[in-house]
């Protein structure tokens, strides 16, 4: 069995509802089981986002669930600002409405991001800073939400002109798609601190080529 989820050969995928689990079954396209886990509900968005591209079998039940998180999002004022900045979809937009609760909690967008735990920490020898990866604090699963956003963002910044996505392109050259990932999903979170803050929506800034 693969040691990453990406690299199983998972080609069906099969979900099952518990009270307050899922059960995952997957096999690959020769009938081979690939992979059984059973994973909390805040931990099944973030395994479905690594898998391969698959058929994917799900419990009614789910599908009722997602309508009624699209359907929150959909009527949901704030949610609907959200849903205007790539990378956020649905799921990412409720749960951050849910944690954030009131947005003036927070001074202003980094400060949000750090409580997310989206600010690297940082150590310093002989004058010269390094950066130790992202912080632990605030709530793991928002911070997943976003981070896995933000990795769908980077996929298709080389076709893009805006200065956000010139800015990743020019962060994945000089560092690796990991740094660049945590980056872009600090810069989604203070983005997420404007547009409620301000009650606006996202629009991405063009340059000229």
């Amino acid at each position: 069995m693969a040691n990453r989820i990406e690299d199983s050969g998972i080609s069906v995928v099969g979900i099952d509802l518990a009270k307050n689990s899922f059960h995952i079954h997957a096999v690959d396209a020769a009938g081979g089981e690939c992979m059984s886990r059973k994973v909390s509900r805040q931990q099944l968005p973030i395994i479905m986002a690594k898998l391969p591209p698959s058929l994917v079998g799900m419990d009614e039940r789910i599908a009722v669930l997602d309508r009624e998180i699209e359907q929150i999002a959909a009527t949901d004022e704030r949610c609907r600002r959200l849903l205007t900045i790539p990378g956020v979809g649905p799921l990412s937009a409720t749960a951050l409405i849910a944690a954030i609760d009131d947005i003036e909690t927070f001074k202003n967008g980094r400060e949000l991001a750090a409580w997310l735990g989206l600010v690297p920490r940082q150590s310093s020898t002989g004058g010269k800073d390094s950066l130790l990866g992202i912080s632990k604090r605030g709530d793991v699963y928002v911070r997943q939400l976003l981070i896995h956003g933000a990795r769908s963002v980077l996929r298709f910044v080389d076709k893009k002109t805006d200065t956000r996505s010139r800015w990743a392109q020019s962060l994945i050259q000089r560092r690796n798609k990991n740094i660049a990932a945590v980056a872009m999903a600090n810069k989604m979170a203070r983005t997420v601190y404007a547009l409620l803050e301000y009650e606006q929506e996202y629009r991405a800034r063009s340059i000229a080529v």
